[in-house]
């Protein structure tokens, strides 16, 4: 959506929106009416009809007309909570409806019959409806935005709909030619603004999004595209590979799989053209990307030239440190933050007079004072971790080096296409004999007790261990407690703290605000097997290698991001 006027009206156009209200919008980079509509929404929820009490399922967003409604009341708990609740029927049954620390709630429930009510059921604590508010009418499907404090869903939902009220005819101008939407079956731009915010129903979502995507994906082609061509007139080096790859695999104590072979003759391929290598190496964590990664070093350093390999963690970056001194013994180092200033100036002075020629480590390979002699090859392993200018930084520590990146990340296409668009892909697709298929299961609530008691069995039986990962540390901020929003997110604190309490084994905590020390000592104490089960975030980044933790658990999967799941 590129349109000048949409972008040049400011958000404090809007009836409503003042300095105070505009600042809160910028902390989420909102500043025109085309930010304003340019927000997609991360969910909807469904309020189109209403639904019987007795057929809410724990969890569920629902409307429900109001048949009965009894008095409302307001008492303080022992812990100081103020909780107000009212009991509401229909013809299906009753529930009560629950606020905390909202005493105002009281004025604003209704004494007679009528109008529904919207919130989530919460069976653990009884019929127990929460985060609930009062309508007249059915509100329809609702768009749930992503906030920043001081901002509701209300505020955010009037802002959209304030902003396409105010686009006049013309403002939104189509994009795309008729010829290509009527070949594609797509909508016009202006409807699918107006639907992907505030949709009759799922159909009419569904050819707004399909609308949007399509113009992002065809932008989003034609630049790389271009970036290709681009990169095809680059000049790059052409290495020498005959007779390497024999020479390195006479040093592997393992046999190559096909797929391992396969990329082999990919690389070999690349790095001997007279144009910079681009390419991927995708495969599952176990499949050999590591192996084919050091046989692009052991190539570079054949032909005389050095070679850089940078990992997110400087876990990681110690497990690559040993395999390269497998291949390269004494001409490789191993720089992090944790190295010491001595042994950082005598790294630095071998990286700079050519002496290192192959060199691993974090994000302090890309510091000013690094200085490399000739690179012929950049190497980084789970690319998607790093920033663009992270990356740039160190590709011009050379001119017109080979690169190759790593990631055990399974890709769809599309999103290779964002991320990856202008690279070449290999695909690591086969596993090393012996290798156990993983198994993964979806637990539905109700069977989430179950799940924990079993991962207890085994633990007992087996002398197994296992991760619980949670997406939050600490339980989320209640503060709109009224506000329609999606169900309560499981922290790790709380996890902890409901395991440690129910569960007869060793559970540990650790998480990003633990301090260096603690988290070191957590990590050491569950590789030794004294804790058993450990509830973390994902602070337990790449390369944390516990080989008796035989099992995950992931806490509400669907906020975690591709990468992170994997």
């Amino acid at each position: 959506m590129h349109n000048d006027e949409l972008s040049e009206r400011a958000i404090t156009s809007l009836k409503g929106i003042g300095p105070a209200r505009a600042e809160q919008f910028a902390r989420m980079g909102l500043f025109s009416l085309q930010d304003l509509l340019g927000l997609m929404p991360r969910g909807y929820l469904d309020f189109s009809c209403e639904k019987c009490i007795s057929d809410i399922e724990d969890g569920e967003a629902a409307a429900v007309r109001v048949e009965f409604i009894g008095p409302a009341r307001t008492i303080r708990a022992k812990n100081g909570t103020v909780v107000t609740d009212v009991s509401i029927g229909d013809l299906s049954g009753n529930m009560t409806a629950v606020w905390f620390n909202q005493s105002f709630m009281q004025r604003n429930i209704p004494r007679e019959p009528g109008g529904y009510i919207l919130g989530f059921m919460d069976k653990k604590h009884g019929a127990r409806f929460v985060r609930a508010v009062f309508s007249e009418m059915l509100p329809g499907v609702l768009p749930v935005y992503p906030l920043v404090r001081g901002l509701t869903q209300t505020v955010v939902r009037n802002a959209v709909r304030a902003a396409l009220d105010a686009c006049s005819t013309g403002m939104i101008q189509e994009t795309l030619p008729c010829s290509i939407m009527s070949e594609f079956n797509l909508v016009s731009l202006k409807h699918a603004i107006h639907s992907v915010h505030f949709p009759h129903d799922a159909e009419e979502l569904r050819q707004a999004r399909r609308r949007l995507a399509f113009e992002d994906a065809l932008m989003l082609t034609i630049v790389l595209q271009m970036l290709r061509q681009e990169r095809g007139r680059e000049r790059g080096i052409a290495f020498e590979t005959a007779g390497v790859r024999d020479e390195f695999i006479a040093m592997l104590p393992f046999e190559l799989t096909p797929a391992q072979c396969r990329v082999m003759d990919e690389l070999e391929h690349d790095m001997s053209a007279p144009r910079a290598m681009n390419r991927l190496i995708q495969g599952d964590v176990g499949s050999g990307k590591t192996v084919l990664a050091l046989y692009a070093m052991y190539i570079a350093m054949k032909n005389g030239r050095q070679s850089v390999l940078m990992v997110p963690t400087e876990i990681l970056a110690e497990q690559h440190y040993v395999q390269l001194r497998r291949y390269f013994g004494d001409k490789c180092a191993l720089l992090t933050g944790k190295t010491t200033r001595m042994e950082r100036i005598r790294i630095l002075n071998g990286i700079k007079n050519g002496e290192i020629i192959a060199v691993t480590g974090t994000h302090a390979l890309i510091q000013s004072n690094v200085e490399f002699n000739n690179v012929g090859l950049v190497v980084t392993d789970e690319q998607h971790r790093f920033g663009v200018h992270q990356r740039a930084l160190l590709s011009q520590k050379a001119e017109a080096p080979d690169a190759l990146i790593m990631s055990a990340t399974p890709i769809p296409r599309t999103l290779s296409l964002i991320l990856y668009g202008d690279l070449e892909i290999s695909i690591v697709n086969g596993m090393p004999l012996g290798r156990k298929p993983i198994l993964t299961r979806l637990v539905p609530l109700q069977k989430r007790v179950s799940m924990y008691r079993y991962i207890e069995n085994c633990v007992k039986e087996s002398g197994i261990q296992a991760y619980v990962v949670c997406p939050l540390v600490d339980e989320q901020d209640e503060q709109n407690e009224s506000e329609l929003s999606f169900c309560r997110t499981p922290s790790a604190k709380g996890v902890f703290r409901e395991l440690s309490q129910n569960l007869s084994i060793s559970v540990g905590l650790l998480h990003g605000k633990m301090n260096g020390k603690l988290k070191t000592s957590v990590m050491k104490s569950f590789r030794t097997g004294e804790i058993k089960l450990l509830v973390s975030t994902t602070v337990i980044e790449v390369g944390v290698d516990v080989p008796n933790a035989c099992i995950m658990v992931i806490e509400s999967a669907d906020r975690f991001g591709l990468a992170q799941l994997h």
